[in-house]
């Protein structure tokens, strides 16, 4: 696991720096999607979770999700082409469970169809990414614990 002030990115998933998200495969042509520890960090609290409804096609690029924070609204975009198949509805019941367990009980929705996307980083690459973002952010860090 890669630790990038303070945030963790696992190395079994891919990330798109620009959205704030990771995707992880989950089966056959279906990937999992999800939030960053970055983007959580940088977000602090959500107050609502509000995923596109199962059936929906979503295209590279467009919104998967809504994600409410304390004074604004953020559409999480997915990466990848592809249908909604499962939605994460504890996490619709219990935002908080995606400050939580972002990488884990905190995913948000699983997408089938889902083509390579470009714009992805994984590897030795994610962090050095990250660092970058967090870089032009101002991003100090997550305290240490």
């Amino acid at each position: 696991m890669a630790l990038v002030r303070g945030c963790e990115f696992p190395e079994d998933r891919q990330y798109h720096v620009d959205y704030n998200v990771w995707v992880k495969p989950h089966g056959r042509d279906v990937v999992t999607l999800g939030a960053t520890s970055y983007g959580v960090a940088l977000a602090i609290e959500f107050f609502a979770f509000m995923p596109k409804p199962v059936g929906t096609l979503v295209e590279a690029g467009r919104a998967a999700a809504l994600l409410e924070l304390s004074k604004s609204m953020v559409s999480v975009r997915s990466p990848v082409p592809g249908k909604i198949v499962e939605v994460n509805l504890i996490a619709v019941s219990r935002p908080s469970l995606i400050v939580e367990d972002p990488y884990g009980a905190g995913w948000l929705v699983r997408i089938a169809g889902a083509a390579p996307a470009s714009g992805m980083v994984d590897g030795e690459a994610a962090p050095r990414a990250f660092e970058a973002a967090m870089a032009l952010e101002n991003f100090q860090g997550l305290p240490s614990a």
